[in-house]
Parts: structure tokens; sequence; C-alpha cells
């Protein structure tokens, strides 16, 4: 193993929790926030394949690495088009993304700035270009959680 990799692998694992989300909701649900929570799991297989390459779990296949990072940033746009306040419960989301709208979308812009970089990283095929761009992305994952989801 690298052991120069371990401070980034270390990172990397903790943005990689902030950005997964795979239980039910802590509040009620209803459909559109079902739909929301769709939408986040469907970018996640991507996600965390690309993090399995960045931490070293698995070799770069860098036509297997840019086919992800596609996906995922085609994906990553589809959980934003269901952040409308559902009155049958909204899970994990906190009242905080319809009290601070303007903060949120500047969220969801990081996030799919850092997604596109990610993407165009990956498609360079620049591995440490695109660890950074990765770990980037898992900040911008942890940054809008902070505030806007309740886990």
């Amino acid at each position: 193993m690298n052991f120069k990799l371990l401070p980034a692998l270390a990172v990397g694992v903790f943005l990689l929790a902030g950005c997964g989300g795979s239980g039910e909701g802590v509040g009620a649900k209803g459909p559109v926030s079902e739909s929301r929570t769709a939408a986040f799991k469907s970018m996640m297989p991507e996600y965390l394949s690309m993090g399995k390459v960045v931490k070293g779990e698995e070799d770069f296949d860098a036509a297997k690495f840019q086919a992800n990072a596609a996906t995922f940033a085609q994906n990553a746009r589809k959980p934003f088009e269901h952040f409308q306040n559902d009155p049958e419960g909204n899970g994990y989301t906190l009242p905080a993304v319809w009290e601070k709208p303007a903060e949120f979308k500047a969220e969801e812009e990081k996030f799919i700035a850092a997604v596109d970089e990610l993407n165009a990283k990956a498609q360079s095929g620049d591995f440490e270009a695109i660890k950074a761009a990765y770990a980037k992305t898992g900040e911008s994952c942890k940054s809008c959680h902070s505030v806007f989801r309740s886990n």
C-alpha cells in the first residue's frame, strides 16, 4: 500500500460518509420526498465505485472511471428536481431548504460545479487531478448536508 495515500484515504472515507444516505428518513416521507431520496440513491453506485478507486481499493481503469463519472454527472442533477416541500413529510431534509432558498441554491450550484469538475478530470485521465476533484465533490456533499440535512 502506498502510505502517502493514507491521509487522503482517511479524508475520502469521511467525506464519502457525508454523501451517503441509505436509511429511512428521520421523519415521515411523502411522495416528493420519496422521489428525492430515489434520485439521490440513483447517483450513489457510480460515486461509490469511483470512491473505491480513489481509496486504492480497486485499480484505476480510465475507461470505467470515465463512464462512471459521466453517469454520475448526469444523475447528480436529478435530486434537485425534487426539492419541493412535501406536506406528507420531508424525511431527512430540514426546513432550512425552504427557509434559506438562496443558500440552498448556492450549495446546489457548488455541488454541480464540483461534479462537473470531477467529470472533466475523469475524462482527462489524470488520476491525481481526479482524486482532488473527487475530494472536492465529497466536501460539497458534506457542506450541504451540514445545514440542510438532519443526519
